[in-house]
């Protein structure tokens, strides 16, 4: 009895090592959120699709919608993950009042965004959470950040967390087979 307890104590310290071992070797994290930037004309608007970490999301799906969920347009990205939207040629009553553009990478990384054409002023992201941006000065890239991208007291909160709930569910799991070997 007293040797499967400490066999079970060992495994739990190298558990720890394997998984502390790797967060003691400093190397680049490549989690990253997605976010988007305006470049204004008179006819068209031109939309920069980038992640939070600057390289762009390249030949990602494009779909824009009108109000009632008619498609509108469907296209990709380039190459350096930029989309124009003209609506330059259409005349104001044929214009939708309000466009949804949803842009997808494929692999889990959405940007949602409104642009209303009668008011050049407003453009509303909400990937994550409601945020609003001035759609004429947009400089920066606009958007949600990754759930990585956490101040450190939150990061190691997490990793804390991580690893308290590993260990409890290993110890509740030594109590259940002991408790099973009593009973047998």
């Amino acid at each position: 009895m007293m040797m499967a307890r400490t066999g079970f104590y060992r495994l739990l310290v190298l558990m720890a090592l394997l998984i502390a071992g790797p967060l003691a070797v400093p190397a680049p994290a490549h989690a990253h959120g997605a976010g988007w930037q305006i470049e204004d004309s008179a006819d068209t608007k031109t939309y920069g699709f980038r992640y939070t970490d600057g390289s762009p999301m390249a030949f990602a799906e494009v779909v824009v919608t009108t109000k009632d969920g008619k498609v509108w347009q469907k296209a990709r990205t380039d190459r350096i993950g930029q989309f124009s939207l003209g609506l330059g040629g259409t005349s104001p009553q044929d214009a939708p009042s309000e466009l949804h553009i949803k842009v997808a990478d494929g692999m889990g990384h959405v940007v949602q965004l409104t642009y209303q054409p009668t008011d050049t002023a407003n453009a509303t992201v909400t990937p994550g959470g409601e945020q609003t941006a001035a759609a004429s000065s947009a400089t920066a890239i606009q958007g949600t950040p990754a759930l990585f991208d956490l101040p450190i007291w939150a990061s190691i909160l997490f990793g804390c967390s991580i690893l308290a709930n590993l260990f409890g569910g290993l110890m509740l799991w030594q109590r259940r087979q002991m408790a099973r070997k009593q009973s047998n």
